[in-house]
C-alpha cells in the first residue's frame, strides 16, 4: 500500500489527521460536539461501519480523504481497497474485514475508545505488510489516554516478486 500515492505522498499525514479528529475523544461542551460521539450516534443511526462492506465505502461515505484534491482523493481510495487483499493480525481476517468489525464493536461498546490511525512501513526490516488493529493503547505519549489503534502498511514501491529461475540450458 501506498505505492498509489505517489507525488501525493505529502497529503497522507493530512488524511491520517482527519481520520483522527473524525475518532477523536470529546473535549466537553455541546459547542464542542463531535468526534467519537457524533461517530456513535451516526453508526446507531445509519449503521457507516457494515459487515461486508468495504472500510473505503464508509469512509467515502464520511468524506474522509475527500476534501483533498480528486487525483489524491482517488489515489488514497484505491489504497484503502488494497486493504480487502492484504492480511491482518487478526486471525483469518482481511485488513479491511478487521478494521471494520474492530470500529463496529468499538463503537457499539458500552464505553467506546477513541480511535487512533497511523501507518507503519511495511519495508522496514522486520515490516509486515499487514493492517495492524490495537484493541487498546496509548499511542501518543502526551495524552494519558486509552485509544484503539489502527496502523495502515505503507510501502513506497509495489513488492518485487522472486526472480523466475532460468530455464535450464538444453542440452546438445
Amino acid at each position: 500500500m501506498g505505492f498509489f500515492m505517489k507525488e501525493h505522498d505529502i497529503y497522507v499525514g493530512s488524511v491520517l489527521e482527519q481520520f483522527n479528529l473524525r475518532f477523536a475523544p470529546a473535549i466537553g461542551g455541546k459547542e464542542n460536539y463531535g468526534g467519537l460521539e457524533e461517530m456513535v450516534e451516526l453508526q446507531k443511526e445509519f449503521q457507516i461501519f457494515k459487515e461486508g462492506r468495504p472500510f473505503k465505502t464508509s469512509i467515502a461515505a464520511l468524506n474522509i480523504g475527500g476534501s483533498m484534491n480528486h487525483d489524491t482523493k482517488n489515489r488514497w481510495y484505491k489504497t484503502l481497497d488494497l486493504l480487502r487483499k492484504v492480511k491482518s493480525n487478526v486471525p483469518g481476517q482481511s485488513g479491511d474485514k478487521a478494521i471494520v468489525s474492530a470500529l463496529i464493536r468499538n463503537l457499539a461498546a458500552k464505553k467506546p475508545l477513541p480511535v487512533y490511525f497511523t501507518s507503519h512501513d511495511a519495508t522496514a526490516p522486520g515490516g509486515k505488510s499487514e493492517v495492524r488493529i490495537t484493541e487498546k493503547g496509548r499511542p501518543l505519549y502526551y495524552m494519558k489516554r486509552d485509544y484503539m489503534i489502527v496502523s495502515f502498511p505503507f510501502a513506497t514501491e509495489v513488492a518485487k516478486a522472486p526472480a523466475a529461475k532460468k530455464a535450464a540450458k538444453p542440452k546438445k
